[in-house]
């Protein structure tokens, strides 16, 4: 049986339901944890209040950082303050769709990556990442930033690593993941990589892996659906993969 090893948690189920059809077996290897992060949230409103902008790495950094505030009380000034500044996001329209639910306020930008998001004029910025902090999102944002990190991001450990050279295709879901994947594996690991059917899901991740000389197929669209089912077809052409 051919096999896949999705590094991306929330991916997994999606792979299952659709590659058990196939004969495709799927290999859960994680390579980042994402564990919550202490948020001062009068800290928050404070940045709100002197913005023009309000970043929002993802949609999930929107949830925690809505959680927090409503924890003290602030949900309701903070959405206030959002329907008056420009909202961006570069999780596409899922991360627009969380940061609406988490506010009230549909973002005015929306991408679907950092670097397809154009940079953003502003004043000041409040800037809310997602475990890791983005040298390519800052670099769109053309003015002074507040920046928050509601998640922090931890490596996997070496087991991990092996458990998805161990399958025939490897699956990134974001420029991290392949980042942790060498960080943790080594020059080694890498080397292994590249004799793997490697897909990566977006330009971002794209990236990460053409600066390890891992060669690679990106997959036309990012979301967890249309990802599975590009993996899947792809195993399919290349008869790994029962039709």
């Amino acid at each position: 049986m051919v096999s896949v090893a999705v590094t991306a948690p929330r991916a997994v189920e999606a792979f299952r339901a659709l590659a058990a059809r196939y004969g495709v077996e799927v290999i859960e290897a994680p390579m980042v944890t994402i564990e919550p992060a202490p948020i001062d949230p009068y800290a928050v409103i404070s940045a709100l209040r002197e913005s023009d902008l309000a970043l929002f790495a993802t949609g999930s950094a929107a949830y925690r950082i809505a959680q927090v505030l409503k924890e003290a009380g602030l949900l309701g000034e903070a959405s206030r303050l959002l329907a008056n500044l420009t909202v961006a996001t570069i999780e596409g329209e899922k991360g627009a769709i969380m940061i609406k639910n988490a506010f009230g306020t549909a973002p005015k930008v929306v991408a679907s990556s950092a670097e397809e998001l154009q940079p953003l004029a502003c004043r000041r910025a409040a800037v809310f990442h997602y475990g890791w902090r983005d040298p390519d999102l800052l670099s769109k944002v053309k003015c002074e930033a507040f920046e928050f990190q509601p998640y922090t991001a931890r490596p996997p450990p070496r087991e991990t690593v092996d458990r998805a050279l161990g399958a025939d295709a490897v699956v990134f879901a974001s420029a991290l993941a392949v980042r942790f994947f060498a960080e943790v594996g080594g020059e080694d690991a890498v080397e292994l990589l590249k004799g793997k059917i490697v897909v990566a899901a977006g330009p971002a991740v794209s990236r990460a892996l053409r600066e390890l000389g891992v060669p690679h197929l990106t997959a036309p669209r990012g979301r967890i659906g249309p990802l599975a089912q590009y993996v899947v077809s792809l195993l399919l052409r290349r008869g790994a993969a029962r039709a």
